[in-house]
């Protein structure tokens, strides 16, 4: 059995009391599926921004068909771990030194122009857990623009965000901690989305004591005229 250090498991007090990282991890990845509209992740190319270490965890101790998975992150002694020890064919992990306020100060700032250690690769589905939760909007919309161009015409765009009513447009949660928790408007978080290239499909709220992630959208290609089921979660909500 894959075993991660408990030191590289960074979720919150509240998460980790829903389960062993497998597991929830497992539960996120089956959640995904079915708001995608797709029975599993067999066949399919995955690349995961902000990726920890709970999806690899599950995909080889859980035994989650794939093709291929990718996970990126700005922990690098935890990338470090993933790339030495996860010996599973399928599983690539890669460091990238970019600049946040809470996790990596001394990073590099993101920009149009920062190519991610990928190069030119397409993948099927491209993920973020956790990863707009701390992020500032300019940030965000760089993040939004550079996967972009990494998904395939008939790919998705799946990730979690802490999103709220009113016209507020973005706030930090905690002001004297930035990007501790960034809280974002509907109508900022969908300019984001539609600047980069991306439509909004489905939202969903998070559900108190369900799913161990926050509010979360699925996109597609903004010039993608694929028929989707129909939604199971509409833009409105009540907290």
């Amino acid at each position: 059995m894959f075993v991660v250090p408990e030191k590289f498991n960074r979720n919150n007090p509240t998460v980790r009391a829903m389960g062993p990282p497998a597991e929830t991890g497992l539960r996120l990845l089956e959640y995904m599926c079915q708001r995608i509209g797709i029975s599993s992740l067999a066949g399919l190319e995955m690349l995961d921004l902000g990726c920890g270490c709970r999806f690899a965890d599950a995909i080889i101790n859980r035994n989650v068909p794939l093709k291929s998975y990718v996970g990126i992150d700005v922990y690098k002694e935890m990338i470090d771990f993933l790339a030495n020890h996860a010996k599973d064919p399928r599983l690539e992990f890669f460091h990238i030194n970019a600049r946040n306020p809470a996790y990596n100060k001394g990073g590099v700032p993101l920009s149009v122009d920062t190519v991610l250690p990928i190069h030119d690769r397409k993948f099927d589905i491209v993920c973020m857990y956790s990863v707009i939760t701390h992020q500032l909007p300019n940030d965000a919309a760089v993040i939004f623009k550079l996967l972009r161009r990494h998904v395939r015409d008939d790919g998705w765009l799946f990730f979690s965000a802490a999103i709220d009513d009113g016209d507020f447009g973005y706030q930090e949660r905690f002001p004297e901690k930035p990007t501790e928790l960034s809280v974002y408007s509907v109508d900022l978080i969908t300019q984001l989305i539609e600047a980069a290239g991306w439509r909004m499909l489905s939202f969903a709220p998070r559900v108190p004591g369900g799913l161990p992630n926050q509010e979360t959208i699925l996109c597609a290609p903004a010039y993608e005229l694929r028929q989707q089921p129909t939604p199971a979660h509409g833009l409105s909500r009540a907290r």
